[in-house]
């Protein structure tokens, strides 16, 4: 097959992957839909609200009816009907939450009236058809993109770097970072070799590594000599927290500016809702642009034809390379921040002809990447089986944190001094639901607050809504320490990426084990599990039934990968003695 028939043949698989999985999204939301009400919200997918009240003409403000399941979050896609969303009055953008509702920005559709009753938000389906074909036709029309990205994309081309920047970026960094900072030497690196790339580079950042701050200094260096930045992810939080970190580094005169709906939690960076409202477009010179990939080929945001000298994605590992093209389609070079042993994009079809679903593990160890390995989070006992699992043993440490509780702690999962704790009940036949493991859970928060730890420093991971519905529910119970249920993160793993706690509790709630092995592939992916582990500065504790502890070794001994890896991780817990010390350990 000569070079322009590999080509084709390489878009024809793109495009059909991305067709294939729309379809499928499509076809889960709309089943869903026909589920009753009472089911959508018992699921978390569905949220009654009531006093809707319009800001201005594209912002609303709606209360809950009562959120104990939801899990509508920030930057979610959300319609807003009257129990139809087949039949919506209009589709809006999850802004935040304050104490006294949710805050929705509209992107279609009409802005309802101030009625009270009868309003449901639920998750909704976004057709990104007709953007994703025009990127698709810009990949295979556009001299960029098909002289430039796809071959790079196909491995023809990439890893061209222009030595005397590089030589001059590593003579620079030797002498200190911005306030004195010293580099580790991947960070050197891995800042030299982006701002030296011709074409593209990858930055791989396992947990704690300082991924953001190193993406930042290449950004600060890209403007410094007059480079117009684009930096973008799969999130409105991802891009936010990226630009937050850019500002910081960066001179006042220079703009960074955050193109779209502004999230509530907005910090330090300018918002507009379209590029024109900006003034970027008439003003020359260096500065910052966030923006989703789906804004940039948007007709409401004006930057259908913005150009950048250079596009950075951050959170590569969880962007599918269709909407790293929508971006990369921007730029003339393209830098990629990420880590592929962690959460990759969600995908709902499995289509296994199409090309590698995250763009960084298409790009992924082809000469041109630097992994980053100096983890400033975790302490040696926290790193030690993550290092050793996925990072070549790789990884050090910068941190010395331990948690320390005064008065004593009572519980037996604190009793040890080591930074990992195993707590195994014998539970019940639970599938995502543990009210036992809900309980230790809130003992669990209550021991380490009487102990001196703000509820702000704790996270609690699950990877079930309903089980982080009935944590938060005993949580809600009144106690000295009131307000608990708001002020401690409990969340899916998903929505925990990219966050750290100083002590972070895991409940992993099944104990059924035929309901284990049908979730096992869920249950013990090995991303998500690298994930729950290390979000933690000083303590980790691990809740988990007796069930699924047997279970998780029957599956390993039959060879199941990620039951290995959870096992491995188990069976160095018991090995260390991280078990509670009244519990009986196996394995």
């Amino acid at each position: 097959m000569d070079g322009d028939a590999q080509r084709s043949a390489w878009l024809e698989s793109l495009e059909s992957g991305w067709r294939r999985e729309l379809q499928a999204q499509r076809s889960a939301a709309e089943e869903i839909w026909r589920t009753p009400l009472a089911e959508r919200l018992a699921d978390g997918d569905a949220l009654r609200v009531t006093h809707l009240r319009r800001i201005h003409d594209r912002q609303l403000f709606a209360v809950p009816v009562d959120d104990d399941a939801c899990r509508l979050r920030e930057g979610d896609f959300l319609c807003l009907s009257r129990d139809n969303p087949h039949a919506p009055t209009g589709k809006f953008i999850h802004l935040g939450e304050d104490d006294d509702g949710i805050h929705l920005w509209r992107w279609w559709g009409e802005m309802p009236g101030a009625d009270s009753d009868g309003w449901v938000l639920d998750r909704d389906f976004i057709d990104l058809g007709p953007r994703f074909a025009e990127a698709t036709r810009a990949l295979a029309e556009t001299v960029r993109g098909r002289e430039m990205i796809l071959p790079f994309l196909m491995g023809e081309t990439g890893g061209e770097t222009e030595g005397e920047a590089f030589s001059t970026t590593m003579d620079e960094l030797e002498e200190g970072g911005p306030e004195d900072v010293s580099w580790h030497d991947s960070q050197q690196e891995a800042i030299a070799a982006c701002v030296a790339t011709q074409d593209g580079y990858l930055v791989q950042g396992p947990p704690g590594t300082g991924k953001t701050f190193v993406l930042s200094e290449v950004v600060r260096r890209l403007v410094e000599r007059g480079e117009r930045v684009l930096v973008t992810g799969p999130t409105h939080r991802a891009i936010q927290h990226a630009l937050e970190g850019c500002r910081k580094l960066l001179p006042d005169h220079v703009r960074v500016v955050k193109i779209g709906p502004a999230m509530l939690a907005r910090g330090v960076v300018e918002h507009f809702e379209s590029y024109a409202e900006s003034g970027l477009i008439e003003e020359s010179g260096a500065c910052v642009v966030g923006a989703t990939p789906f804004a940039l080929w948007s007709e409401f945001t004006g930057l259908r034809e913005a150009e950048f000298d250079t596009v950075v994605i951050d959170e590569a590992s969880q962007v599918t390379v269709m909407v790293a093209v929508m971006a990369m389609l921007r730029g003339e070079r393209w830098l990629f921040f990420g880590d592929d042993f962690q959460l990759p994009p969600v995908m709902i079809s499995k289509d296994r002809a199409a090309p590698e679903t995250s763009i960084f593990r298409l790009l992924k160890d082809r000469g041109f990447d630097t992994m980053l390995e100096e983890t400033w989070r975790l302490n040696e006992q926290l790193a030690a089986w993550p290092s050793a699992t996925f990072y070549g043993g790789r990884l050090t440490c910068r941190s010395n944190l331990h948690l320390a509780l005064d008065p004593a702690p009572r519980h037996p999962a604190l009793l040890t001094d080591h930074a990992v704790s195993l707590d195994i009940g014998d539970g019940d036949r639970s599938t995502v639901r543990s009210e036992h493991e809900a309980q230790t859970v809130a003992n669990l928060v209550r021991e380490l607050i009487r102990g001196g730890v703000r509820p702000e420093d704790i996270g609690v991971i699950t990877p079930y809504r309903a089980q982080a519905a009935a944590i938060r529910s005993v949580l809600r119970i009144p106690t000295e320490t009131t307000s608990l249920h708001r002020r401690i993160t409990v969340d899916t793993v998903e929505r925990f990426q990219g966050q750290e706690r100083d002590v972070i509790l895991v409940s992993l709630a099944s104990a059924r084990p035929d309901w284990i092995r049908r979730l096992a592939g869920f249950l013990f992916q090995p991303q998500r599990w690298n994930v729950a582990v290390t979000r933690a500065r000083r303590k980790l504790v691990v809740v988990a039934s007796r069930g699924l502890i047997d279970t998780a070794e029957s599956l390993a001994d039959a060879g199941d990968p990620g039951a290995v890896c959870f096992s491995s991780w188990h069976r160095e817990a018991v090995r260390d003695g991280c078990l509670a010390p009244d519990r009986k350990g196996g394995g």
